[in-house]
């Protein structure tokens, strides 16, 4: 199965985010980037093994394994990072994974719902990621270099010690 118009759109896409990833982003940026590229890559090679297209009927066994996994990473990114945006990459994805389970609870889940859930959050994490990049660029511009990754919760105020009560 040759990759269709759409698969070669996303490629160059994600070529375009990890030029721009290695240009301008840190860590975080270049993980997210390498995530939805080694899914960009993986997905044709899945169809051509699997030797079908997208399933729409039940569960799509390979991509709920992909969208686990990016899920997985993209959640990873969002603990620790010092940065929103990953948050929002990991919503997105989770909404494809929910999706997943959501076919697999009814027989009677639209196929046209189902295509929407697992495929559309792709494309609604493209552009957040393009922004998350560009707002780190900008910040890193502005105020200088700053850490990529949080390195523990800030620490407690002081407090009083507490005194045993009077009698």
């Amino acid at each position: 199965m040759p990759m269709d118009r759409l698969q070669i759109a996303n490629l160059v896409m994600m070529l375009l985010f990890g030029a721009a990833a290695l240009r301008w982003g840190a860590a975080p940026e270049r993980i997210c980037v390498a995530i939805l590229g080694f899914v960009t890559l993986a997905d044709p090679v899945y169809h051509l093994l699997a030797g079908h297209g997208a399933i729409y009927g039940s569960v799509d066994l390979g991509h709920l394994t992909f969208d686990l996994m990016m899920a997985a990473g993209f959640i990873a990114v969002a603990l620790w990072a010092n940065r929103i945006y990953p948050l929002w990459l990991a919503a997105f994805q989770l909404v494809s994974v929910i999706g997943h389970f959501s076919r697999e609870l009814t027989s009677s889940f639209p196929k046209l719902a189902y295509g929407l859930m697992i495929y559309g959050p792709f494309y609604i994490i493209l552009p957040i990621l393009g922004f998350g990049i560009w707002r780190h660029a900008r910040r890193r511009r502005r105020h200088g270099p700053y850490p990529s990754w949080r390195s523990s919760s800030p620490p407690s105020p002081p407090s009083a010690r507490p005194r045993p009560p009077s009698s």
